[in-house]
């Protein structure tokens, strides 16, 4: 039976270096990068000040519904940001979190401005892409990034139940004041 697999998150919580492990350590997977499908079949209608694309979600996500459905692989990984924001059907959610500090680093490091930069610590602050996939997923599991987020996540496509315990991070957002 084929498994379907959201891998969300924050910008900079470590979704993609996850995905792209995961995909190589599972026989049989295919990784589908929700960022390369907006461009590749151009599902955005223009740019905001930022940078960043406005994505069309509906489009973005019935094709990327339309390609795990077609998938012949069996674990497809579905990989992005924006996830948490759409349903895909089927699938579970896993949303990867990180501290605060970590991705106020890695986000400097991209060279992101100072309100995107902002406004991802915040969201990750306050659980944005968790709360949202609950609205859209049957079962979300929120893991760490990091040295553990590979096996814990193996556990979850193998469909095997992990402990998870509640991700609290308001507490380093307001630790962070002053240095956004």
């Amino acid at each position: 039976m084929k498994r379907i697999m959201v891998i969300t998150g924050t910008p900079g919580t470590g979704k993609t270096t996850i995905s792209q492990k995961l995909a190589k350590a599972l026989k049989n997977s295919e990784l589908i990068r929700s960022n390369d499908i907006v461009r590749k079949k151009k599902l955005f209608t223009s740019y905001a000040n930022d940078g960043a694309m406005i994505v069309k979600m509906s489009k973005l996500a019935a094709e990327l519904n339309r390609m795990a459905r077609a998938s012949k692989a069996d674990y497809v990984i579905i990989e992005g940001h924006l996830l948490c924001d759409m349903k895909i059907d089927n699938a579970i959610a896993i949303v990867i979190r990180e501290h605060l500090p970590t991705i106020l680093k890695r986000l400097k490091e991209r060279g992101y401005s100072r309100q995107k930069i902002e406004d991802d610590v915040v969201s990750e602050g306050i659980d944005y892409c968790g709360v949202r996939a609950t609205n859209y997923y049957r079962t979300v599991y929120e893991i760490w990034g990091g040295s553990s987020a590979l096996g814990k996540a193996m556990l979850i496509a193998k469909g095997k139940k992990i402990k998870v315990k509640e991700i609290e991070l308001l507490d380093e957002l307001n630790g962070l004041h002053g240095k956004l």
